[in-house]
């Protein structure tokens, strides 16, 4: 029996899903993008050939990363109709602890200082969350701002390792215990 080939379609989402993790890690470089490559199980030039650019490839990632988000919202607000904007955000913390969501988001950011282009897809991502959030619930303006702001916090005290099990109030009061205790 021969091994199947994918289609490009089937090859393309492989190398979204590789490469959310690669460019979480890496970075938008080179080696990210033979990294992706040899977990998805092609040649770089074909990787390329699916997107076209390097950019192209970068911005399928972080526009799989708005996909991911909004699903976990949907999933969240259905589960816990009572009170959506808490599942959402406790649903979101489980989303980001495996690092991927939050590298690959911080990376966005960073590419977005000089990128145009990456810093106009990170604010349709932002204002695609908002949206979703804004839908499924009863959130006020406030509510939402409150909403993003703590989602931003998450984020960054899980990209240095903060321990988020007790919620973001209790990850910040550990990193103050430490910094009274050095």
């Amino acid at each position: 029996m021969g091994t199947e080939r994918g289609t490009a379609a089937k090859r393309r989402a492989d190398a979204v899903a590789a490469g959310m993790g690669v460019f979480a890690h890496q970075g938008l470089t080179t080696a990210a993008i033979q990294q992706i490559a040899d977990e998805v199980g092609v040649s770089q030039p074909y990787v390329f050939r699916l997107f076209g650019s390097k950019q192209a490839i970068f911005l399928a990632c972080v526009d799989e990363l708005e996909v991911r988000i909004r699903g976990v919202f949907r999933r969240a607000a259905a589960a816990s109709p009572d009170d959506p904007l808490r599942a959402m955000g406790a649903d979101f913390r489980d989303l980001i602890a495996d690092g991927v969501i939050s590298g690959l988001w911080l990376q966005a950011c960073a590419i977005a200082r000089a990128d145009e282009t990456v810093a106009a897809r990170c604010r349709a991502l932002i204002c695609g969350v908002l949206e979703e959030a804004e839908r499924l619930t009863a959130a006020t303006p406030e509510d939402l701002a409150r909403f993003l702001a703590n989602g931003a916090l998450v984020t960054v005290l899980q990209a240095v390792g903060a321990d988020l099990t007790g919620g973001s109030q209790a990850a910040v009061n550990s990193l103050r215990a430490e910094t009274v205790s050095s």
